[in-house]
Protein backbone atom coordinates (compact mmCIF):
# COMPACT_ATOMS: atom_id res chain seq x y z
CA UNK A 1 0.00 0.00 0.00
CA UNK A 2 1.64 3.32 -1.21
CA UNK A 3 1.05 6.62 0.47
CA UNK A 4 -1.78 7.86 -1.11
CA UNK A 5 -3.65 4.96 -0.14
CA UNK A 6 -3.01 5.12 3.17
CA UNK A 7 -4.02 9.10 2.82
CA UNK A 8 -7.43 8.53 1.25
CA UNK A 9 -10.53 8.78 3.13
CA UNK A 10 -11.82 5.02 4.11
CA UNK A 11 -15.63 6.05 2.47
CA UNK A 12 -13.68 6.13 -0.90
CA UNK A 13 -12.10 3.25 -0.84
CA UNK A 14 -14.28 -0.29 -2.22
CA UNK A 15 -13.99 -2.31 0.95
CA UNK A 16 -13.53 -5.98 0.05
CA UNK A 17 -15.21 -7.55 2.54
CA UNK A 18 -19.02 -7.44 2.83
CA UNK A 19 -20.79 -5.23 5.25
CA UNK A 20 -22.50 -7.11 8.45
CA UNK A 21 -25.88 -7.75 8.90
CA UNK A 22 -26.15 -5.82 11.93
CA UNK A 23 -30.08 -6.02 11.70
CA UNK A 24 -30.64 -9.07 11.90
CA UNK A 25 -28.98 -8.54 15.56
CA UNK A 26 -29.07 -12.37 17.14
CA UNK A 27 -26.36 -14.72 15.65
CA UNK A 28 -28.07 -16.66 12.98
CA UNK A 29 -31.05 -14.87 13.08
CA UNK A 30 -33.43 -14.91 9.79
CA UNK A 31 -33.17 -11.33 7.53
CA UNK A 32 -36.47 -9.34 6.61
CA UNK A 33 -36.57 -11.23 3.40
CA UNK A 34 -36.60 -14.33 4.73
CA UNK A 35 -39.84 -13.69 6.66
CA UNK A 36 -41.69 -11.85 3.56
CA UNK A 37 -40.69 -15.08 1.14
CA UNK A 38 -42.11 -17.32 4.53
CA UNK A 39 -44.88 -15.14 4.44
CA UNK A 40 -45.54 -15.22 0.49
CA UNK A 41 -45.39 -19.15 0.41
CA UNK A 42 -48.23 -19.19 3.03
CA UNK A 43 -50.08 -16.94 1.31
CA UNK A 44 -49.27 -18.92 -1.69
CA UNK A 45 -49.63 -22.33 -0.38
CA UNK A 46 -52.98 -21.38 1.06
CA UNK A 47 -54.88 -20.68 -1.89
CA UNK A 48 -53.10 -23.11 -3.92
CA UNK A 49 -54.46 -25.67 -1.29
CA UNK A 50 -57.98 -23.80 -1.09
CA UNK A 51 -58.24 -23.91 -5.09
CA UNK A 52 -57.35 -27.76 -5.20
CA UNK A 53 -60.17 -28.04 -2.76
CA UNK A 54 -62.51 -26.31 -4.46
CA UNK A 55 -61.94 -28.64 -7.64
CA UNK A 56 -62.09 -32.12 -5.63
CA UNK A 57 -65.62 -31.25 -3.97
CA UNK A 58 -67.22 -28.48 -6.10
CA UNK A 59 -66.99 -27.66 -9.89
CA UNK A 60 -64.68 -24.93 -11.09
CA UNK A 61 -65.43 -23.15 -13.86
CA UNK A 62 -63.31 -19.98 -14.30
CA UNK A 63 -59.99 -19.47 -14.37
CA UNK A 64 -60.26 -16.04 -12.74
CA UNK A 65 -61.74 -17.57 -9.18
CA UNK A 66 -60.44 -15.68 -5.18
CA UNK A 67 -58.30 -18.54 -4.39
CA UNK A 68 -56.38 -18.31 -7.99
CA UNK A 69 -56.15 -14.78 -7.26
CA UNK A 70 -55.14 -15.44 -3.88
CA UNK A 71 -52.39 -17.79 -5.26
CA UNK A 72 -51.14 -15.66 -7.92
CA UNK A 73 -51.20 -12.52 -5.92
CA UNK A 74 -48.67 -13.99 -3.47
CA UNK A 75 -46.55 -14.96 -6.08
CA UNK A 76 -46.35 -11.04 -7.30
CA UNK A 77 -45.53 -10.28 -3.70
CA UNK A 78 -42.55 -12.81 -3.79
CA UNK A 79 -41.79 -11.34 -6.83
CA UNK A 80 -41.73 -7.48 -5.73
CA UNK A 81 -40.12 -8.72 -2.40
CA UNK A 82 -36.83 -10.15 -4.31
CA UNK A 83 -37.13 -7.72 -6.67
CA UNK A 84 -36.64 -4.68 -4.07
CA UNK A 85 -33.76 -7.03 -2.27
CA UNK A 86 -31.83 -7.46 -5.19
CA UNK A 87 -32.10 -3.60 -6.30
CA UNK A 88 -31.24 -2.43 -3.10
CA UNK A 89 -28.22 -4.44 -3.23
CA UNK A 90 -27.35 -3.53 -6.66
CA UNK A 91 -27.51 0.27 -5.83
CA UNK A 92 -24.39 -0.61 -3.54
CA UNK A 93 -22.56 -0.90 -6.45
CA UNK A 94 -23.04 -5.68 -7.01
CA UNK A 95 -23.80 -6.61 -10.43
CA UNK A 96 -27.40 -7.77 -10.66
CA UNK A 97 -26.16 -11.81 -10.55
CA UNK A 98 -24.13 -10.83 -7.39
CA UNK A 99 -26.93 -8.45 -5.94
CA UNK A 100 -28.80 -11.25 -5.54
CA UNK A 101 -29.60 -12.26 -1.45
CA UNK A 102 -27.66 -15.37 -0.51
CA UNK A 103 -29.74 -18.80 -1.40
CA UNK A 104 -31.90 -16.66 -3.58
CA UNK A 105 -30.66 -17.44 -6.67
CA UNK A 106 -33.01 -20.65 -7.74
CA UNK A 107 -36.44 -18.70 -5.67
CA UNK A 108 -35.59 -16.08 -8.62
CA UNK A 109 -35.88 -18.86 -11.22
CA UNK A 110 -38.33 -20.03 -9.14
CA UNK A 111 -40.91 -17.23 -8.96
CA UNK A 112 -40.54 -16.67 -12.60
CA UNK A 113 -41.63 -20.21 -13.27
CA UNK A 114 -44.26 -20.17 -10.92
CA UNK A 115 -46.00 -16.83 -12.73
CA UNK A 116 -45.08 -18.20 -16.10
CA UNK A 117 -47.09 -21.69 -14.96
CA UNK A 118 -50.16 -19.20 -13.79
CA UNK A 119 -50.21 -18.04 -17.83
CA UNK A 120 -49.70 -21.44 -19.12
CA UNK A 121 -52.71 -22.68 -17.22
CA UNK A 122 -55.06 -20.21 -18.03
CA UNK A 123 -54.71 -20.95 -21.87
CA UNK A 124 -54.51 -25.15 -20.70
CA UNK A 125 -57.84 -24.36 -19.12
CA UNK A 126 -59.23 -21.97 -22.27
CA UNK A 127 -58.25 -25.09 -24.68
CA UNK A 128 -58.94 -28.41 -22.28
CA UNK A 129 -60.87 -27.12 -19.64
CA UNK A 130 -61.01 -27.48 -15.66
CA UNK A 131 -59.89 -30.35 -13.85
CA UNK A 132 -62.25 -31.70 -11.09
CA UNK A 133 -60.86 -34.58 -9.47
CA UNK A 134 -57.39 -36.26 -9.23
CA UNK A 135 -56.82 -35.22 -13.12
CA UNK A 136 -55.44 -31.70 -11.83
CA UNK A 137 -52.41 -33.51 -9.99
CA UNK A 138 -51.40 -34.51 -13.89
CA UNK A 139 -52.10 -30.95 -15.33
CA UNK A 140 -48.68 -29.75 -17.28
CA UNK A 141 -48.90 -26.88 -16.20
CA UNK A 142 -49.64 -27.41 -12.77
CA UNK A 143 -46.78 -29.47 -12.71
CA UNK A 144 -44.72 -26.20 -14.04
CA UNK A 145 -45.87 -23.84 -11.95
CA UNK A 146 -45.35 -26.23 -8.49
CA UNK A 147 -41.52 -26.77 -9.38
CA UNK A 148 -40.92 -23.09 -9.67
CA UNK A 149 -43.00 -22.69 -6.52
CA UNK A 150 -40.82 -25.26 -4.57
CA UNK A 151 -37.53 -23.40 -5.92
CA UNK A 152 -39.39 -20.24 -4.53
CA UNK A 153 -40.46 -21.30 -1.10
CA UNK A 154 -37.35 -22.96 -0.27
CA UNK A 155 -35.69 -19.72 -0.20
CA UNK A 156 -35.33 -19.26 3.59
CA UNK A 157 -34.48 -22.64 4.07
CA UNK A 158 -31.43 -22.23 1.75
CA UNK A 159 -30.66 -18.67 3.16
CA UNK A 160 -30.66 -20.57 6.97
CA UNK A 161 -28.18 -23.00 5.88
CA UNK A 162 -25.56 -21.16 4.85
CA UNK A 163 -25.73 -19.05 8.14
CA UNK A 164 -25.13 -20.56 12.39
CA UNK A 165 -27.74 -22.33 13.34
CA UNK A 166 -29.79 -19.98 15.61
CA UNK A 167 -30.29 -20.50 19.34
CA UNK A 168 -34.36 -19.30 19.55
CA UNK A 169 -37.21 -21.42 17.73
CA UNK A 170 -38.68 -17.68 16.52
CA UNK A 171 -35.51 -17.40 14.59
CA UNK A 172 -35.65 -20.60 13.23
CA UNK A 173 -39.37 -20.30 12.04
CA UNK A 174 -38.84 -19.14 8.61
CA UNK A 175 -36.68 -22.24 7.36
CA UNK A 176 -39.01 -24.86 9.54
CA UNK A 177 -42.38 -22.82 8.19
CA UNK A 178 -40.68 -23.09 4.47
CA UNK A 179 -39.08 -26.21 4.54
CA UNK A 180 -42.33 -27.74 5.50
CA UNK A 181 -44.12 -26.46 2.45
CA UNK A 182 -41.98 -27.68 0.36
CA UNK A 183 -42.87 -30.75 1.58
CA UNK A 184 -46.45 -30.04 1.44
CA UNK A 185 -46.01 -29.40 -2.83
CA UNK A 186 -44.47 -33.10 -2.71
CA UNK A 187 -48.12 -34.07 -0.80
CA UNK A 188 -49.83 -31.94 -3.17
CA UNK A 189 -49.03 -33.88 -6.20
CA UNK A 190 -49.58 -37.16 -4.61
CA UNK A 191 -51.97 -36.39 -2.32
CA UNK A 192 -54.02 -39.72 -3.61
CA UNK A 193 -51.67 -41.33 -0.86
CA UNK A 194 -52.14 -39.14 2.34
CA UNK A 195 -55.20 -40.97 4.13
CA UNK A 196 -54.90 -44.32 5.09
CA UNK A 197 -58.59 -44.25 5.13
CA UNK A 198 -58.35 -46.44 8.52
CA UNK A 199 -61.17 -45.02 10.53
CA UNK A 200 -63.94 -46.67 11.18
CA UNK A 201 -66.51 -45.33 9.45
CA UNK A 202 -64.36 -45.51 6.43
CA UNK A 203 -64.98 -50.01 7.32
CA UNK A 204 -65.66 -51.69 3.72
CA UNK A 205 -68.56 -53.79 2.86
CA UNK A 206 -68.70 -57.00 4.95
CA UNK A 207 -68.02 -60.35 2.89
CA UNK A 208 -70.33 -62.72 4.85
CA UNK A 209 -73.32 -60.03 4.38
CA UNK A 210 -72.86 -59.74 0.31
CA UNK A 211 -71.64 -63.26 -0.19
CA UNK A 212 -73.01 -63.14 -3.80
CA UNK A 213 -70.19 -60.13 -4.35
CA UNK A 214 -67.47 -61.65 -2.10
CA UNK A 215 -65.11 -62.59 -4.66
CA UNK A 216 -65.72 -59.02 -5.97
CA UNK A 217 -65.44 -57.57 -2.78
CA UNK A 218 -62.17 -59.74 -1.55
CA UNK A 219 -60.34 -58.57 -4.76
CA UNK A 220 -61.53 -54.82 -3.93
CA UNK A 221 -60.02 -55.01 -0.18
CA UNK A 222 -56.89 -56.58 -1.11
CA UNK A 223 -55.97 -53.58 -3.65
CA UNK A 224 -57.92 -51.37 -0.67
CA UNK A 225 -54.95 -52.70 2.06
CA UNK A 226 -52.67 -52.69 -0.23
CA UNK A 227 -53.02 -49.06 -1.10
CA UNK A 228 -53.73 -48.18 2.85
CA UNK A 229 -50.22 -50.09 3.54
CA UNK A 230 -48.39 -48.12 0.87
CA UNK A 231 -49.47 -44.75 2.29
CA UNK A 232 -48.41 -45.65 5.69
CA UNK A 233 -45.09 -46.20 4.37
CA UNK A 234 -45.05 -43.01 1.71
CA UNK A 235 -46.44 -40.60 4.46
CA UNK A 236 -43.53 -41.90 6.89
CA UNK A 237 -40.71 -41.49 4.59
CA UNK A 238 -41.75 -37.37 4.08
CA UNK A 239 -42.53 -36.99 7.55
CA UNK A 240 -39.00 -39.00 8.50
CA UNK A 241 -36.87 -37.36 5.85
CA UNK A 242 -38.02 -33.95 6.71
CA UNK A 243 -36.82 -34.21 9.93
CA UNK A 244 -33.92 -35.98 9.80
CA UNK A 245 -32.97 -34.10 7.48
CA UNK A 246 -32.92 -30.46 9.12
CA UNK A 247 -31.91 -32.30 12.28
CA UNK A 248 -28.62 -33.19 10.96
CA UNK A 249 -27.55 -29.89 8.79
CA UNK A 250 -29.27 -28.08 11.68
CA UNK A 251 -29.16 -27.98 15.62
CA UNK A 252 -33.09 -27.17 16.09
CA UNK A 253 -34.36 -25.81 18.91
CA UNK A 254 -37.15 -27.15 21.25
CA UNK A 255 -40.56 -27.39 19.53
CA UNK A 256 -38.72 -27.16 15.94
CA UNK A 257 -39.89 -30.60 14.73
CA UNK A 258 -43.41 -29.83 16.25
CA UNK A 259 -43.89 -26.87 14.08
CA UNK A 260 -41.90 -28.72 11.38
CA UNK A 261 -44.35 -31.91 11.42
CA UNK A 262 -47.47 -29.81 11.42
CA UNK A 263 -46.66 -27.95 9.14
CA UNK A 264 -45.78 -30.61 7.03
CA UNK A 265 -49.58 -32.37 7.07
CA UNK A 266 -51.44 -29.56 7.95
CA UNK A 267 -52.49 -28.00 4.16
CA UNK A 268 -52.59 -31.12 2.57
CA UNK A 269 -54.95 -32.18 5.50
CA UNK A 270 -57.16 -29.41 5.52
CA UNK A 271 -57.78 -29.75 1.52
CA UNK A 272 -58.76 -33.43 1.78
CA UNK A 273 -60.72 -33.21 5.58
CA UNK A 274 -64.49 -33.63 5.10
CA UNK A 275 -65.13 -32.05 8.01
CA UNK A 276 -63.08 -30.47 10.85
CA UNK A 277 -62.84 -33.43 13.45
CA UNK A 278 -61.07 -35.26 10.51
CA UNK A 279 -58.39 -32.00 10.37
CA UNK A 280 -57.83 -32.07 14.17
CA UNK A 281 -56.48 -35.78 14.16
CA UNK A 282 -54.17 -35.07 11.48
CA UNK A 283 -52.97 -32.33 13.44
CA UNK A 284 -52.55 -33.97 16.58
CA UNK A 285 -50.78 -37.19 15.60
CA UNK A 286 -48.74 -34.61 13.84
CA UNK A 287 -47.70 -32.76 17.21
CA UNK A 288 -47.49 -36.18 19.01
CA UNK A 289 -44.60 -36.74 16.41
CA UNK A 290 -42.99 -33.59 17.12
CA UNK A 291 -43.46 -33.46 20.83
CA UNK A 292 -41.51 -37.10 20.44
CA UNK A 293 -38.80 -35.81 18.14
CA UNK A 294 -38.73 -32.50 19.98
CA UNK A 295 -37.32 -34.62 23.01
CA UNK A 296 -34.94 -36.99 21.47
CA UNK A 297 -33.45 -33.83 19.86
CA UNK A 298 -33.09 -32.16 23.92
CA UNK A 299 -31.91 -35.05 25.25
CA UNK A 300 -29.63 -37.20 23.18
CA UNK A 301 -28.62 -34.25 20.74
CA UNK A 302 -28.68 -36.57 17.64
CA UNK A 303 -26.51 -35.83 15.13
CA UNK A 304 -24.12 -37.29 12.42
CA UNK A 305 -21.62 -37.94 15.29
CA UNK A 306 -24.27 -39.64 17.40
CA UNK A 307 -25.35 -41.70 15.68
CA UNK A 308 -27.79 -44.41 17.12
CA UNK A 309 -29.41 -41.53 18.44
CA UNK A 310 -29.92 -40.26 15.05
CA UNK A 311 -31.73 -43.70 14.03
CA UNK A 312 -33.87 -43.61 17.13
CA UNK A 313 -34.93 -39.99 15.97
CA UNK A 314 -35.51 -41.65 12.22
CA UNK A 315 -37.98 -44.40 13.86
CA UNK A 316 -39.75 -42.97 16.28
CA UNK A 317 -41.32 -39.72 14.71
CA UNK A 318 -43.17 -41.37 12.43
CA UNK A 319 -44.42 -44.42 14.41
CA UNK A 320 -45.34 -41.84 17.04
CA UNK A 321 -47.15 -40.04 14.54
CA UNK A 322 -49.24 -43.23 13.17
CA UNK A 323 -49.58 -44.33 16.95
CA UNK A 324 -50.79 -40.96 17.58
CA UNK A 325 -53.41 -41.03 14.97
CA UNK A 326 -54.85 -44.53 15.93
CA UNK A 327 -55.34 -43.70 19.87
CA UNK A 328 -56.56 -40.32 18.76
CA UNK A 329 -59.30 -42.23 16.70
CA UNK A 330 -60.52 -43.92 19.61
CA UNK A 331 -62.21 -40.84 21.36
CA UNK A 332 -62.75 -38.69 17.72
CA UNK A 333 -64.00 -41.80 15.65
CA UNK A 334 -64.61 -44.74 17.35
CA UNK A 335 -61.70 -46.47 16.70
CA UNK A 336 -60.31 -47.93 13.35
CA UNK A 337 -62.04 -50.95 11.83
CA UNK A 338 -58.11 -52.68 11.46
CA UNK A 339 -57.04 -55.64 13.17
CA UNK A 340 -54.96 -55.69 15.66
CA UNK A 341 -51.85 -56.74 13.45
CA UNK A 342 -52.56 -53.83 11.04
CA UNK A 343 -52.54 -51.39 14.01
CA UNK A 344 -49.42 -52.27 15.34
CA UNK A 345 -47.77 -53.62 12.49
CA UNK A 346 -48.58 -50.29 10.63
CA UNK A 347 -46.79 -47.92 13.19
CA UNK A 348 -43.48 -50.92 12.96
CA UNK A 349 -43.77 -49.98 9.28
CA UNK A 350 -43.63 -46.45 9.58
CA UNK A 351 -40.51 -46.81 12.23
CA UNK A 352 -38.66 -48.75 9.79
CA UNK A 353 -39.68 -46.83 6.79
CA UNK A 354 -37.91 -43.81 8.90
CA UNK A 355 -35.11 -45.68 10.13
CA UNK A 356 -34.27 -46.16 6.39
CA UNK A 357 -33.77 -42.33 6.20
CA UNK A 358 -32.01 -41.81 8.99
CA UNK A 359 -29.60 -44.64 7.54
CA UNK A 360 -29.38 -43.01 3.93
CA UNK A 361 -28.84 -39.59 5.39
CA UNK A 362 -26.15 -40.71 7.58
CA UNK A 363 -24.20 -42.64 4.64
CA UNK A 364 -23.81 -39.21 3.01
CA UNK A 365 -22.63 -37.50 6.03
CA UNK A 366 -19.13 -37.66 7.80
CA UNK A 367 -18.80 -37.15 11.50
CA UNK A 368 -17.44 -34.00 12.45
CA UNK A 369 -14.59 -33.50 14.99
CA UNK A 370 -15.74 -33.09 18.49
Amino acid sequence: MNLVELLTPRADVEPSLPKLDLSRGRLGAPSGLDWLVTLAGLWIMTGLFIDAHQHLFLAVESFFNPWHMAMYSGAIFAAAVMGVAITRNHRRGSSVWRAIPDGYVQSVFGVAALLAGGALDFVWHAVFGFEHQMDLLLSPPHLFLLSGLFFLITGPVRSALNRPSASKLVDQLPMLVSFGLAFEIIQFVTQFGFYPEALMRDHPLSQPAFQREQFVLSVFLFYRQALEMSIVIWQSLLLAAAVCYLCIRKRLCFGAIMVLAVVVKLWIGAELSTDWMELLLVVLASLAAGLAGDVIVAKLQPSARKREAFRLLGFVVPAAYFAAYFIFAVPIFGGTWWNASWVFGSIAEAGIAGLCISQLLLAGSQPTAA
